[in-house]
């Protein structure tokens, strides 16, 4: 009898209320979580209040941001009351910061971390040190380790030289439960030097597969971490590729097996930054495709790696690109792109790039089933 009278009472529901599947499929939706320990988040590069205004817009979409703006970042009271409000509203946050040889600070950033892994337990999710510390050298930016004046004599001293100066710089912060940069090459000194967790770049001039293949070979080997920043594509408006392709970008990192996907949120030319409301529809598709497609931890189950050669410092972003950013393509360069450019034809992104080293020679047998030296040896090491 009640099962008849439930039954008459659904069913007059559903005639008197026309919102009522709406309801129920909107309450299903607002229940979609990201796994846990996979993070999709923006970088928030506003002040204060443009910041606050971005959290509130965001917060039920995305899990984690990067707090990103120096002139708040350098002062104790906005830096505490933007971290606040960002657990407050249930996200995830990492505070970009710098050595205080390069930023001035009002407070003391070691004694900060320490207190702050106390405040806000694990929504502090660590410290983005840095930015594309490879990159800066490749193209001899600001934050290079040395130039053209203070060259190595040889790829062996300049990895030691990058990997060694690099972590001076960061070895104060390495105490950090996680260190984390985003970068477009080098990402195996990155590790070397002491990161958690490299953000390869998505965007201009750069060949996504080939960014992802070394990007994860090196967590890979090192046991670390890594994840995808999507970033400009354009130096001029819009600066970022469409929201279709953002949407595809994002995609083939879930499955490639990224850790932490994030989106470059500047320059502010809008109220929530660079992303308007095109962009966050596409994130919030991508939540949905998520919450019903699972993540496995890499997308090379043939578990193959192709070595380059101990010290290879080489860009590649094209056959001629610099070693180290102080050396031209050497005669290796052509014979290791054609070869990575015929195993995206073959595996797309579903391949690993690592580098000659000690590691390798130890624990490869771990990690892969088949290394294609850039020599042309093929080694089984299991």
């Amino acid at each position: 009898m009640r099962y008849k009278i439930f039954l008459e009472v659904s069913a007059l529901l559903i005639l008197i209320s026309p919102i009522f599947p709406i309801a129920f499929l909107n309450s299903q939706k607002s229940e979609e979580i990201y796994p846990e320990g996979f993070y999709v988040g923006l970088t928030a590069d506003g002040d204060l209040v443009a910041t606050k205004f971005l959290i509130d817009k965001i917060k039920t979409f995305v899990n984690f941001i990067i707090i990103n703006n120096p002139d708040l970042l350098r002062h104790e009271t906005s830096i505490n009351e933007i971290c606040d409000y960002a657990k407050d509203a249930g996200l995830n946050f990492f505070v970009h910061l710098k050595h205080p040889a390069w930023w001035e600070f009002n407070y003391n950033p070691h004694e900060w971390i320490e207190s702050a892994k106390i405040n806000y337990g694990q929504s502090f999710l660590g410290v983005y040190l840095f930015d594309e510390p490879g990159g800066n050298q490749l193209d001899r930016g600001e934050f290079r380790q040395f130039d053209e004046s203070s060259k190595p004599p040889t790829y062996l001293y300049a990895a030691n030289t990058y990997v060694y100066y690099l972590y001076l710089q960061m070895r104060d912060f390495i105490k950090t439960d996680n260190l984390v940069t985003s970068d477009y090459g080098l990402f195996w000194f990155d590790y070397e030097a002491g990161y958690d967790s490299i953000f390869c770049e998505f965007g201009a001039n750069r060949v996504t597969e080939l960014n992802i293949a070394a990007c994860r070979g090196a967590a890979e080997m090192h046991n670390k971490t890594w994840g995808a920043m999507i970033t400009w594509s354009y130096n001029e408006p819009p600066y970022i590729e469409s929201p279709n392709e953002v949407y595809s970008d994002m995609i083939r990192a879930y499955h490639a097996g990224a850790k932490y996907i994030c989106i470059f949120n500047y320059p502010e030319i809008g109220p929530y930054g660079l992303l308007n409301q095109e962009y966050f529809d596409i994130i919030k598709q991508f939540k949905s495709y998520v919450s019903i497609n699972s993540q496995n931890r890499t997308s090379n189950y043939d578990k193959i790696a192709y070595v380059l050669p101990e010290n290879y410092g080489w860009g590649m972003r094209g056959p001629s690109d610099n070693m180290w950013g102080v050396w031209e393509a050497d005669d290796l360069s052509p014979i290791i792109w054609n070869d990575l450019s015929g195993l995206i034809k073959k595996y797309g992104f579903d391949f690993d790039i690592v580098v000659q080293s000690p590691w390798l020679r130890v624990f490869a047998n771990q990690h892969y089933d088949t290394l294609l030296f850039w020599d042309g040896r093929i080694q089984n090491p299991a």
